[in-house]
């Protein structure tokens, strides 16, 4: 799940949209303010300078300006801002926020410009990771207006580096409320916080919402499938993974693997072996003794036999030990097919390294009664009864026979 988190978070963050600073209208702040002719002159060049994308040109030409104004004044700040909006532009962050700070520092905006430039400061913190600095600011900036999905979003993100996660987590659920169409980094970072916070069943909710919006997506149809296992809705990851399935988006063997396993979960051993026998012999599954035997298995829990032998003796060839062969030998039995039942467990004694080697003869002694080979068959009785835990049966056994 963790790396589910992590992704969400970073997927979430979201693109600023004012780091670009524009500069404090002019025309604006004559109407209470007013600046000298010569700096309105001289503030105009520097405009024409950046409109040009011709950023070096126009920062020093405002550093020069700066140097001659009267501290804490009007034009200072005027100055300050521009200068902020040149090194923005300049995508340099950190000397843009500088600037910033020291424009509202001298308390000489008119209301709108100062709100304005409260949004862009916080925006520019964000940017440079000074995640304290921009809920501070952004905050002091909602204080006198109206809360904006933008906002909303960049707070969420705030919080959420900052590892306050139920702080965050009204923001960004606000932010989506009130978006006909909320981004996908904005969902992405709300299952984050879900996750962060242990809601598995809010979580499963926006799963399903990213799910409905952007069905080509395989990563929301695992995810999904794995928080219902979390939440241990069996039934509903089956039918997530399932279709999943069905859509192409499992192939890895862990996935396929995780299915067959949530089929016989789910008491459907048939559709298990049905799907594991298809990817076994597309060799998207591994084709091991292990493999082959979890087959034989669910083919034997949907009572198909003679599958469930084909896959044992695959199995059994593979394995290392003779107790395949040994189970092989079993079903043979339950089948009343004797001399197969001989082969398999004469398999199984060769291969040997078997957990109940006593148990073996006495089935291979059954086996060869049955076929009667009598002699043959009190040979591997009496095999069994130098083992303790057979030792009674087999002389049962031979006793009957004599």
């Amino acid at each position: 799940m963790r790396h589910f988190i992590k992704n969400g978070i970073q997927a979430a963050l979201v693109s600023l949209s004012l780091l670009t600073l524009p500069a404090i209208s002019h025309a604006e702040k004559q109407k209470t303010q007013t600046i000298s002719p010569q700096l309105y002159k001289q503030l105009s060049s520097t405009e024409q300078l950046i409109a040009k994308q011709h950023y070096a040109h126009a920062r020093q030409k405002l550093h020069q300006i700066l140097s001659g104004l009267k501290k804490d004044s009007y034009e200072q700040a005027l100055t300050l801002s521009s200068l902020a909006s040149v090194y923005a532009l300049e995508n340099n962050y950190s000397k843009a926020a500088k600037f910033l700070e020291q424009c509202l520092a001298t308390k000489m905006l008119s209301d709108p410009q100062q709100q304005e430039s409260l949004l862009n400061l916080g925006q520019l913190y964000m940017a440079t990771e000074q995640y304290q600095k921009t809920v501070n600011t952004l905050q002091r900036w909602l204080n006198n207006n109206p809360e904006t999905t933008d906002v909303q979003v960049l707070l969420a993100n705030a919080y959420t580096q900052l590892k306050q996660y139920r702080k965050a987590l009204p923001y960004i659920e606000k932010a989506i409320k009130q978006s006909k169409k909320p981004q996908e980094g904005w969902l992405q970072l709300n299952l984050a916080l879900y996750y962060e916070l242990e809601n598995y069943s809010a979580a499963a909710g926006i799963l399903r919402k990213l799910q409905t919006r952007y069905p080509d997506k395989k990563d929301y149809w695992q995810q999904l499938a794995s928080i219902y296992q979390q939440l241990r809705q069996f039934s509903k990851a089956l039918t997530t993974q399932h279709l999943a399935y069905k859509k192409g988006f499992i192939s890895s063997e862990s996935d396929i693997l995780t299915l067959v396993n949530l089929f016989l979960y789910q008491k459907q051993p048939y559709q298990a072996a049905q799907l594991l026998d298809k990817e076994l012999n597309a060799k998207r599954v591994t084709p091991n003794a292990t493999n082959w035997e979890a087959l034989a298995n669910a083919w034997t829990s949907a009572r198909e036999y003679k599958q469930a032998v084909n896959a044992l003796e695959k199995a059994s060839a593979l394995h290392e030990k003779g107790e395949l062969y040994l189970q092989l030998g079993r079903i043979h039995i339950e089948q009343e097919l004797w001399q197969a039942a001989i082969n398999a467990i004469n398999k199984a004694v060769k291969k040997g390294q078997l957990k109940q080697i006593g148990e073996a003869y006495i089935l291979l002694g059954m086996s060869l009664y049955e076929t009667e080979q009598i002699k043959a068959a009190k040979q591997a009785f009496h095999k069994a009864a130098k083992y303790r835990k057979t030792q009674k049966s087999a002389k049962q056994w031979l006793n009957y026979i004599e």
